[in-house]
């Protein structure tokens, strides 16, 4: 990764051909095809009408936060997704020798780190340089949410990140992930504001500057981009919680403020692939993706009807007609062995996970549980149980009411090609709710069913887990990693030698000032404490 930016001068027309990696390279130029057949045909005067020109980066970015492409295969699903008890692939790259065995593959960890930063950061850039901050209000606020989605989860993965130099230099400081928190609650309080203000001011000029721009599931709307920001903005409080409790109180309850537009709890936010949904390319094309262990034990246990729905049923004689998971971290002599396990039950035209509609049901219940004024007068089990009620309505799952009085438990988990990796059970906990359990358990069951609700984002769910200890997660089987024995959970992603040899200064400085002076995959982030 240069942190030599892009130039002020960008030539539109070729942004699409301008991204590090070649397997990030379709999205912004399918999406202009759909406007436009030639896209030699944008001029600069179609840009500047209807500010186009504010928006054009727009789909670019908010493509990159979870990747569309199958970029995303490096960029999350064969690391947090395994971490997170999600997705497991059934082929032994590298001989075992890869991140879901803890050993840090340079090149994925280098897509890891440059998926959002050359596709979100950059053109975040463009739009800054250009002074669209001053010129169109609005559509920079779009984009200063999508960089605050990207940005925290590569700090949330790699720790220290140049968040609020970026773009001021060739090299540039890395930020303490403390002092990037910070400027994201900054970037959220800027976005609100203006984009209140241009509701106030024409409540339709999103019909005409952005709805064509936007590619999620919130339908171009800036009232919809608010209640996004507002429940990024409890996400992060709650993340920094342990660490700074003060300000994380203060900024949830900020979040939940009537005035501050409310929280996205109607729909969820999710990016329209541009060609398929990558998932659907690793799980059938590419056959590189099965559901984990931890996924299929807690749904079994809790008769969760969401199971066939997230999962299809295996195919594998041993296992024939039952939804069956790979343990995170198996030994895998062939790919054959486990790649007739249950395949991820997604569809080629699904949109890509960001933000649940459950989540800020569950951020809510653990504010509550904390004694945070939530803005509500739900108690933390009806807003726990509303959450629930929110991921079956958007699954089309039925059966929530005896769902919610379940008393089943996490069942053993059996590996029906390796005895060896069977475990029992680790946890009691159900999804019922016992208003007699100890705050810590009841944690436990918010976050369980949050985990549950997130499937399959995992870099979310692997940051709660570190955060947390919630879900109990099997440890993986085999560790490549000496900094890591097995038993222990990884804590980072490492910096990749493209980002050390471009920064080797700035990187050398986080390393020794932030984390304890060895880019370690054992080192935790700045908010995962006991």
């Amino acid at each position: 990764m240069k942190m030599r930016f892009l130039k002020n001068n960008i030539n539109y027309k070729l942004l699409g051909l301008s991204f590090f990696l070649s397997v990030a390279a379709s999205s912004c130029t399918d999406y202009m095809e759909t406007l436009n057949s030639d896209k030699s045909l944008i001029t600069d005067k179609l840009l500047e009408q209807d500010a186009n020109e504010g928006g054009f980066l727009l789909p670019i970015m908010m493509n990159r936060i979870v990747a569309t492409t199958t970029a995303v295969q490096t960029q999350q699903n064969l690391q947090a997704e395994s971490y997170a008890g999600y997705l497991e692939s059934p082929t032994p790259f590298l001989n075992n020798e890869n991140t879901m065995t803890y050993f840090m593959v340079d090149g994925w960890n280098n897509t890891a780190w440059n998926t959002s930063t050359s596709n979100v950061m950059d053109q975040w850039v463009q739009m800054w340089k250009k002074g669209y901050e001053t010129k169109y209000p609005d559509l920079y606020s779009i984009a200063l949410i999508i960089k605050v989605a990207a940005a925290h989860r590569l700090v949330d993965t790699f720790g220290p990140y140049p968040y609020t130099k970026y773009g001021t230099g060739a090299e540039v400081s890395f930020d303490s992930e403390e002092v990037a928190y910070d400027a994201f609650f900054a970037d959220l309080d800027k976005a609100v504001t203006n984009l209140l203000a241009a509701e106030a001011a024409n409540p339709k000029a999103d019909d005409t500057r952005f709805k064509k721009w936007d590619k999620s599931t919130l339908g171009g709307e800036y009232t919809n981009w608010i209640k996004l920001a507002n429940t990024l903005r409890l996400r992060l409080a709650m993340r920094i919680s342990k660490v700074n409790p003060s300000k994380a109180q203060t900024e949830a309850e900020k979040a939940v403020q009537t005035e501050q537009g409310g929280l996205l709890i109607d729909r969820p936010f999710s990016v329209v692939p541009a060609q398929a949904n990558p998932y659907f390319t690793m799980a059938n094309a590419w056959s590189d993706t099965r559901l984990s262990a931890s996924i299929e034990t807690f749904l079994k246990g809790f008769n969760d009807p969401r199971l066939p729905l997230y999962a299809v049923a295996a195919t594998d004689p041993d296992a024939a007609g039952q939804i069956k998971g790979i343990r995170a971290g198996v030994e895998k002599p062939t790919k054959e062995r486990y790649l007739k396990f249950s395949l991820p039950n997604v569809g080629e035209t699904t949109p890509v996970k960001q933000v649940d509609v459950a989540e800020s049901y569950f951020l809510m219940a653990e504010g509550v549980l904390k004694g945070w004024n939530m803005n509500t007068t739900m108690t933390a089990q009806q807003l726990y149980e509303e959450g629930i009620r929110a991921s079956f309505k958007a699954n089309s799952a039925g059966g929530v009411d005896e769902y919610l009085q379940s008393t089943g438990t996490q069942i053993a988990y059996v590996d029906p090609k390796n005895a060896a990796n069977n475990s029992p059970a680790l946890t009691d906990i159900t999804v019922k709710w016992e208003d007699g359990d100890t705050p810590e358990r009841k944690l436990e069951r918010i976050i369980t069913q949050k985990w549950i609700a997130m499937y399959p984002e995992g870099t979310e769910a692997w940051s709660e887990f570190r955060r947390t200890g919630y879900p109990k997660l099997y440890p993986v089987m085999v560790s490549k990693n000496p900094d890591l024995p097995q038993g222990t959970f990884i804590k980072r992603l490492t910096y990749s030698s493209a980002v050390t040899n471009s920064s080797n200064a700035a990187v050398t400085e986080a390393v020794n000032a932030y984390l304890d002076g060895k880019n370690s995959a054992a080192t935790p982030i700045w908010w995962d404490v006991d």
